[in-house]
């Protein structure tokens, strides 16, 4: 049977083969997370700091690049901007179709007549282009009508309606 140090209070035992590989196994664990966290604790604050000192040093040639390149970099900014807006309008919109009901919010009693599923949206339509067209929204209400008429015609589209008269053939087609 070999000998080995177990480590608390580091006392000397006999054990056995199978005990000494688990044992080893648990050295060679421990050494290699602790050397993980040595180099993130040393490595982190050292690029950190290598950063801010090359900074310091070409402050000059950094600013005249960036007054060189700030018209592109305003440009590649409006575009990620763009992309990402569209894309996050669709991620939304997919997310709502899926978790809620959708429904029109016209009633299905409404002026005394019983309206199906593609009238209640188109009245919806309306309404929503009725509001935008008032003039007196603001860019947050006016991007939540836009929203809001995609979204009615997503589901006009998936219920198989025809395109109302408030959707215009361009929006009809994005949606």
């Amino acid at each position: 049977m070999p000998i080995t140090a177990i480590p608390k209070g580091v006392e000397l035992r006999k054990i056995t083969a199978v005990q000494k590989r688990a044992l080893d196994e648990l050295i060679t664990k421990e050494r290699g997370s602790s050397a993980l966290t040595t180099a993130i604790l040393v490595g982190i604050p050292s690029i950190i700091a290598g950063s801010a000192v090359l900074a310091y040093v070409f402050k000059e040639e950094a600013q005249e690049w960036y007054a060189d390149k700030k018209g592109e970099i305003i440009e590649a900014i409006k575009v990620v901007a763009e992309q990402t807006g569209g894309g996050i309008v669709e991620i939304v919109l997919d997310a709502g179709n899926k978790i809620f009901r959708n429904n029109p919010t016209t009633p299905e009693q409404y002026g005394g007549s019983t309206l199906n599923r593609c009238t209640r949206w188109a009245v919806d339509a309306t309404e929503n282009l009725a509001r935008t067209q008032k003039g007196d929204l603001t860019e947050t209400e006016i991007v939540r009508a836009a929203m809001n008429l995609l979204y009615i015609a997503k589901n006009m589209k998936i219920e198989g309606c025809s395109r109302p008269s408030a959707i215009s053939q361009d929006q009809w087609n994005e949606a």
